[in-house]
């Protein structure tokens, strides 16, 4: 992924929005790149931070932004698993008809 990209992908990573692949891409360049780091600081701190010092609420960037990539890395890893299982039950699903219309096949 190129910084470019990665900026234009901010909104959708903060709404959420982005599919397990693409996080991932998104997460490794956000590792990578510093440059893009800071795009994602500002953004967020405009997003997120800018709200909440207008009603006086406390806001840490840092600590805040820290716990929205972790979130990230903890949701893909969960959504990455769903896929194994979901895939995995698929293919004993797949094994169990077979084997039934074999065993259907063979005794009638």
């Amino acid at each position: 992924m190129d910084c470019k990209t990665f900026e234009k992908l901010i909104p959708d990573f903060l709404d959420d929005t982005l599919d397990n692949r693409t996080v991932k891409e998104f997460l490794r360049h956000y590792d990578s790149c510093s440059s893009c780091r800071e795009e994602l600081s500002i953004q967020y701190l405009v997003r997120e931070g800018l709200p909440k010092l207008e009603t006086g609420e406390t806001f840490h960037l840092k600590n805040e932004l820290t716990q929205t990539m972790d979130n990230a890395r903890m949701t893909n890893i969960r959504r990455r698993k769903l896929t194994y299982y979901a895939y995995s039950y698929e293919i004993v699903t797949f094994v169990a008809i077979a084997a039934f219309f074999i065993i259907m096949a063979v005794y009638f």
